[in-house]
């Protein structure tokens, strides 16, 4: 697993975390041969964070990621009520990994 910024060498956990994001932050319809692949996420850019947003922003995370990530099971998602007050996006994605251990990852 080579993180794709930098070529290195990245562990498993850091692997999947920069995986969710690539998910999360690609428009569905733009991967050529793979066009179903990414999240309704980048369609919401620039609307207001009402409660309907964020419930829709919530099943495309939900979405996306149980489509695209088999490597782990979201058991909770948790939004910044500050954040998306201010018209943010800030996300705390409660996950278990496939050999059980509990993982938070932080989508911004």
């Amino acid at each position: 697993m080579t993180d794709d910024k930098t070529g290195r060498l990245i562990g498993l956990k850091t692997h999947i975390a920069q995986s969710i994001k690539n998910i999360l932050f690609t428009r569905i319809g733009t991967r050529v041969m793979r066009e179903d692949y990414g999240s309704l996420l980048p369609e919401l850019i620039d609307m207001p964070m009402t409660p309907a947003v964020i419930a829709v922003s919530h099943q495309a995370i939900v979405t996306a990621i149980a489509t695209w990530e088999p490597r782990i099971k979201i058991s909770q998602i948790q939004f910044d009520v500050q954040a998306a007050a201010e018209g943010r996006l800030k996300v705390a994605i409660h996950t278990a990994l496939e050999d059980g251990t509990e993982q938070i990852f932080k989508i911004e």
